[in-house]
């Protein structure tokens, strides 16, 4: 029972947060409040990224043509938690963020027409692919600079919160932590949430933050801001608020953007 209370409480602080997104217009990669799927992937043995590459244009393409596209990035793990005793399981990431009524839809189709299971047959030769689907939500972004960033860098860290913390006092947190972002640059153009929803057995932890960067440049640039005095606010946001595994460090690649 505590666990689900927990697990409950984050999925509040997502709903009630949407009332504090900070960003510089409305033009953004996703509603404020998204579903995002999230697949686990290891290419099959002998298939090449360039062959699974053709896959995804084909998935981009049905989907632009049955009105169901997604915002869709791949993450390739750079600075893992792995070590040669404990090596990753899985060789990408690929996130799909859109609406939930576009997901939904999307895998009706994926799932109950001729051209949908072709193209998943073909997917599952290609790669061994787990997906799971969560909730996500936009907490800071630079419209402008994402916009512009279809080669980025992203840090994945997984929390749980505190044992006696509130939704309230975390939303305060990261509304104070958002509008610090606001004209103070630290090399991030863009801060999200995720909260797993359906195949969250072994997920790492009660929610993700994920943090844009426009390069490595930009990344090293916010690891100086926390050497200079900045891994006091980390200290404190896990001594106070949520307990985290530590940042890991991606590469992405933007395949697909919403139509505005």
């Amino acid at each position: 029972m505590k666990k689900i209370l927990s697990i409950t409480t984050v999925f509040l602080l997502v709903l009630s947060f949407n009332n504090f997104i900070f960003a510089d217009d409305h033009n953004q990669e996703l509603p404020n409040v998204a579903n995002v799927q999230v697949n686990v992937c290891k290419l099959n043995e002998g298939v090449t990224m360039d062959q699974y590459e053709i896959v995804t244009q084909d998935y981009v393409s049905w989907s632009k043509k049955n009105n169901v596209e997604t915002f869709y990035v791949r993450h390739f793990p750079l600075f893992s938690h792995a070590t040669t005793g404990s090596p990753l399981s899985y060789d990408f990431l690929e996130i799909l963020g859109s609406s939930h009524k576009t997901s939904g839809e999307a895998w009706d189709l994926w799932l109950g027409t001729k051209e949908g299971q072709k193209l998943n047959n073909r997917w599952q030769q290609a790669a061994n692919c787990y997906p799971k689907m969560g909730t996500g939500i936009t907490l800071f972004s630079d419209e402008k600079a994402l916009a512009e960033a279809d080669q980025r860098a992203v840090t994945w860290n997984w929390c749980s919160l505190n044992e006696g913390v509130s939704a309230e006092e975390v939303i305060e947190k990261h509304q104070s932590m958002a509008s610090n972002l606001k004209g103070n640059d630290q090399g991030i153009i863009g801060w999200a949430g995720i909260i797993p929803r359906l195949g969250k057995g072994s997920a790492p932890g009660e929610f993700a933050h994920i943090i844009i960067f426009k390069d490595i440049k930009g990344v090293m640039k916010h690891q100086k801001t926390i050497a200079e005095g900045g891994w006091k606010h980390y200290r404190d946001y896990e001594k106070h608020f949520a307990a985290c595994k530590g940042e890991q460090l991606y590469t992405v690649e933007v395949l697909n953007r919403l139509p505005q």
